[in-house]
Formats: structure tokens, sequence, C-alpha cells
């Protein structure tokens, strides 16, 4: 926490004082038809051991060689993965890493298995990588913010700081392993152009490129969206193969790009009901969590996008405005929505689930059985399971 302070205060005094702000119209707000929506199929209630709760902080798909689909997920109370088979939804085994040696990993927040034997896992205290074995053992590991004094150096106006969930996952691509992170806080006209979001590693860890920055005509000029939650970067691959595409949360639309270049071209990708998107109309030195909490809360505001290779759609997650929120609304209560659209981006519908404090959207991904979506339980005072809902589309 010492650390994140020290980032505040040096955002806080290298921005800018003239903030200008930006309205982010919805072109097509009620204008749009819908024929499809979100219909519940199948509840997965995953049973847990006594050092385990819901709402793990990272959950990955993986299936082995001999076909089982491992349902994978971050106990970062035990630094364990744990694997349970996600049809029988039978536990398999954890892997559990030491805190301190030659296989300390003090602080995993998120992961991903390549193979059992090369499962890369992200140490969020010191903004490294390591390669590992199924035996917990290191292999390598390997600094995101090159060779910077984290304590001393201004590293976070170069390198992206991370938070990774089960929405915003490692990629895989055929030649480099894909980490997106993000600037935590308003980005300063001085970097807008320079900043990357996603690191490219080599699959051997012997090289890391930084590609794809903030759009300016979003974020830069000045504009104060002075929040984590305003700056979050989703990132999804195209099924092209060969194209990634961003969602900012500020954003009715969508930025693709390639894999290999920089450049945007943008889709809408937008809701139906979701009004305009405005930035904060305060100087950044000036701006207070009650400015911020009236902006957040009462927004509309973007999160994930999925592709569901399987149906050939994709799922835009909307955290929907509170109007009347107060200092003491939690960002728990925002309704929480599904936009669906086809692989064109062509708008098919949304579906509102409930409040963030019932849908840990956060932590959400597709299988062949459909859209799978993490459901806390009010009277689950225990904690004994993890529970999974389960979306397809139907027609309306």
């Amino acid at each position: 926490m010492k650390f994140r302070f020290l980032v505040i205060i040096a955002v806080g005094l290298l921005a800018s004082c003239n903030t200008k702000t930006i309205e982010i119209n919805n072109p097509n707000k009620g204008k749009l038809h819908a024929t499809k929506t979100l219909k519940l199929v199948e509840t997965k209630k995953i049973l847990l051991d006594a050092d385990t709760a819901p709402k793990p902080q990272y959950i990955q798909i993986f299936k082995d060689t001999s076909g089982i689909r491992n349902f994978t997920f971050l106990n970062r109370y035990t630094n364990s993965i744990y694997f349970y088979d996600y049809n029988s939804l039978e536990f398999i085994k954890k892997i559990t890493y030491d805190k301190e040696g030659p296989d300390g990993i003090l602080g995993p927040m998120g992961y991903h298995i390549k193979t059992l034997d090369s499962i890369y896992v992200y140490n969020m205290p010191f903004i490294e990588l390591f390669l590992t074995n199924g035996k917990g053992q290191v292999l390598t590991k390997k600094s995101l913010a090159g060779s910077n004094n984290l304590k001393k150096s201004p590293w976070y106006y170069r390198y992206p700081q991370y938070y990774p969930r089960t929405v915003t996952p490692f990629l895989e691509t055929p030649k480099k392993l894909l980490f997106t992170g993000q600037f935590m806080f308003s980005v300063p006209d001085s970097i807008i152009n320079t900043f990357k979001l996603t690191a490219n590693i080599d699959y051997n860890m012997n090289a890391i490129e930084f590609g794809h920055g903030y759009p300016k005509e979003l974020y830069g000029h000045g504009y104060n969206w002075n929040d984590q939650i305003l700056t979050d970067a989703f990132l999804e691959l195209h099924p092209d193969g060969d194209k990634l595409i961003y969602s900012f949360p500020i954003s009715h639309d969508v930025y693709i790009t390639s894999l290999y270049s920089e450049g945007y071209q943008k889709m809408y990708a937008g809701s139906n009901e979701a009004g305009s998107i405005s930035s904060i109309q305060k100087e950044i030195k000036k701006t207070n969590r009650e400015i911020l909490g009236r902006s957040i809360l009462g927004q509309d505001l973007y999160g994930a996008l999925k592709y569901d290779k399987y149906r050939k759609i994709y799922y835009r997650f909307i955290c929907r405005a509170i109007p009347d929120a107060t200092i003491h609304t939690s960002l728990e209560e925002k309704p929480v929505g599904i936009i669906i659209m086809d692989k064109d981006f062509k708008y098919l519908g949304e579906t509102i689930l409930g409040i963030g404090k019932e849908w840990n959207w956060q932590n959400s991904f597709v299988t062949e059985e459909g859209l799978n979506i993490e459901y806390l339980e009010e009277d689950d005072i225990d904690e004994v399971a993890l529970i999974l809902k389960i979306f397809t589309v139907k027609d309306i």
C-alpha cells in the first residue's frame, strides 16, 4: 500500500492542471433493435476447501493432454493454483508456490498455463513475470518494468501497471504471450503518444516488447479520468487471428488493431440504453474521492469484451449508471448488463443480470456450454462453493 501511495503522489504532482472536459455521446441510444437475449441454462457449484473462498482473483480454463478441461483458479491466501475437472467438478490437485527462497513468488496476482510444465505467474509486488513448472519451481523470471528501481524511478510513466483478472487474462498468440496493463490515473499529455498498454512476451522469456497505447481522442488533451476504473483496458483476440480488440470503459466504440502494428479502427459496440460519458469537470489536483465516486457511479461504464467462438458472437459488459448515487453508494450496487453482438459487431440485444454484489462479472469466461459468470450467493455465509451461472443466447 505504501508503494501505491508513492505512485499517487508522483502522478498528482506531475499531471497537468489545465483540465479540459469531453462528453462522449452515444449516437445510437434508443435506436437499436433487440432480437436476442441471454438465457440461463446451467449452474455449476464447485465445492471449496476451508482455505478457499469464492471470488478468486483469477480463473483459467485449461485443456490438458488427456482432453480434460481443467477449471483452475488462484488462491492468494495459500499462494496456490487449484485444479478442478470442469465437467465433473471434482478436485484434481493444486500447485503451491513458496513466498521466499529460490522458488519464492511473494504476491501472485495472475497466471497463464500454457502446458502443465510451462506456467507463467505474475508477481505484483515487483512487477515481474515468472516461468514455472508443475512442481511450483521457478525456471526463470523477467521484469516487466525494465531495469528500473521500483521505489526511486518513475517507471510507471513508461511501463504499465497490471491488475490481472479473469476478464483481463494473458492471451496466447502464435509467437507471443500478451499481457495488458494500464496507466492507473489520468494520462498526462506528455506520455499519451508513447505510453504502451500491452506487453508482448517471448515464450522463452528472452525478450519483451510493448505495443498499443490509449486513443488520444479519449484520454489525451488534458481530459481528467483520474481513476484506474476509468483508464482500465480490456483486450480480446479478434477471430481473424491477426488482430486485437480493446474495450475502454469510457467509449461506446471498441478499438481494433493489428497484432504487429499500431493504429486503431473504431467499431461501434455500444448499448441501446447508455447515455453520454463525461470526463471529470475538475482539475486533477482538485479531484477528491467524492467527485470520482459521482463520476464512476453516476455514469454507464463499459467492461470486458469476450468473443464466443462457438456461437460467433461478442459479449460486452456494461455497468449501469446509478443517477441518484451518494457517497454511501457502493460500486457493487451498479447493475451489470451484457450487450450481445454478432461477429461484425451488429447489435443483437442486451440483458441486465442484476447488481455487482451478486454478479462478479470480472470472473467471466466462455466455454462450449456458454458464457460463464461467477454468481455470489448471499446466504452462502460459510463460503463453501464457487458458483458459476452459464448463459446462452436465445431469440426474443
